[in-house]
């Protein structure tokens, strides 16, 4: 690979053409393109990844502009996979870019993770958390789950391949009442900019070697503090034990 556009890339230190070839051989399927995929999206299609599939069956709302970074005025009312791969065609044409506008459950869903090299979760509620954790355990891959919600965020990676390994069912369950979303307790713009840059660094750092699996990233903008914190397998999930 020669190519100018990545040349920051290969000037760090252990990086060279193999590892952006690594980085364009991938493929990513990203589900949700709201505060935290739009983000997502647009730097890892600036990194040079191969593939890019864009899942979500929203469309874009007025009061999604000031988080949603990707999507301009005038796509208001379009279909959020579809207007975000417009825009990052405009960004990197190099980027395969699939956009899926519909809800994807059972075989559908499967069918997409076991293409994928890495699984980013950007959804908003918890049931379909759970079914992309799910799949993403049968198929056995790397799947990273990002939530913000007021000044607050999480960046959490799984690796399926190892049984020893926790998965999100071990954290959360589908009873759970105690979760809110974004909508309804509010989130800072800036927090899903930051949540959603952290997922697509740990997207690429996965795929390049660097591994961070099995642990959360929980963050709180409101008095800048970062910490990692162990993920602990639970003895009674009914997915991954």
């Amino acid at each position: 690979m020669n190519d100018m556009r990545y040349q920051n890339h290969l000037s760090l230190e252990n990086f060279n053409e193999k590892t952006q070839t690594k980085i364009s051989a991938s493929t990513v399927s990203i589900f949700g393109l709201g505060g935290l995929g739009s983000v997502c999206s647009l730097y890892l299609s600036n990194a040079g990844i191969g593939t890019l599939n864009l899942v979500d069956y929203d469309s874009v709302d007025e009061t999604n502009l000031p988080r949603q970074i990707i999507y301009k005025p005038n796509q208001v009312g379009m279909n959020k996979a579809v207007a975000a791969k417009t825009t990052l065609l405009e960004f990197n044409p190099k980027t395969k870019l699939n956009d899926y506008n519909q809800r994807l459950i059972g075989k559908d869903l499967q069918m997409l993770i076991n293409k994928s090299t890495i699984v980013i979760d950007a959804t908003d509620n918890l049931a379909s958390r759970l079914q992309i954790n799910a799949a993403c355990h049968t198929e056995k891959c790397l799947h990273i789950v990002g939530t913000a919600i007021r000044y607050d965020g999480q960046v959490m990676t799984f690796d399926h391949t190892d049984k020893s390994n926790a998965c999100l069912q071990c954290l959360y369950q589908n009873n759970d009442e105690n979760i809110e979303d974004c909508e309804g307790a509010g989130v800072l713009s800036t927090v899903a900019g930051v949540v959603g840059l952290l997922m697509a660094n740990s997207a690429i750092k996965a795929i390049i070697g660097i591994k961070h699996q099995n642990e959360m990233l929980a963050i709180d903008c409101k008095h800048n503090d970062f910490r990692n914190i162990r993920l602990q397998k639970s003895l009674k999930c009914s997915i991954c034990s």
